[in-house]
């Protein structure tokens, strides 16, 4: 069976939504960065800072293509895994992939106590999100559904991807 993967910008619920899916289906739950985490010993940001970007693509690959040969389970993904080709690709052979599409300011709100999970939003404003969000969506357009939490109830949302994800197994 197919892998139901969550996509979209850091912030917008991925992880709780995800979580919540997988324990409605009964499935395993898997997160990209807390795989290479694990992988590397250290936060994905620390890894960034001491082993430079593309040492980190690297790493995300390796996570990226070793989760995605599971099947049914769900794939939570850092915000910027699909900008790689490589990633959307492995992603999309076994997955569907959902969007979890946020406004900045909601993005804003659900970042802004987190500077030290998100230190690449640590002093940003939702004018510097939306320019960020500006240059990823078209990577998460890409996606098969699109799941608005900018009402933040994920209950909700993870209710509307099962919908989803049961029509597509028919």
């Amino acid at each position: 069976m197919k892998n139901i993967v969550l996509i979209g910008f850091m912030g917008s619920g991925k992880t709780t939504v995800g979580k919540r899916v997988a324990a409605k289906l009964h499935i395993e739950f898997y997160d990209t960065d807390e795989a290479i985490r694990r992988c590397e010993k250290m936060p994905v940001y620390d890894l960034l800072q001491k082993k430079g970007k593309k040492y980190f693509e690297g790493a995300q690959r390796f996570a990226v293509s070793t989760l995605a040969q599971n099947e049914n389970c769900l794939i939570s993904t850092g915000g910027d895994t699909v900008m790689d080709e490589f990633n959307l690709t492995e992603l999309k052979k076994n997955g569907i992939l959902f969007w979890l599409r946020a406004s900045a300011e909601t993005v804003y709100k659900n970042t802004r106590h987190s500077a030290t999970r998100r230190p690449g939003l640590a002093n940003a404003t939702p004018a510097d999100i939306e320019a960020m969000m500006a240059e990823r969506n078209p990577y998460y357009e890409q996606a098969d559904f699109v799941i608005s939490v900018d009402h933040n109830d994920m209950e909700k949302a993870a209710d509307e991807i099962i919908e989803q994800f049961e029509k597509m197994k028919g």
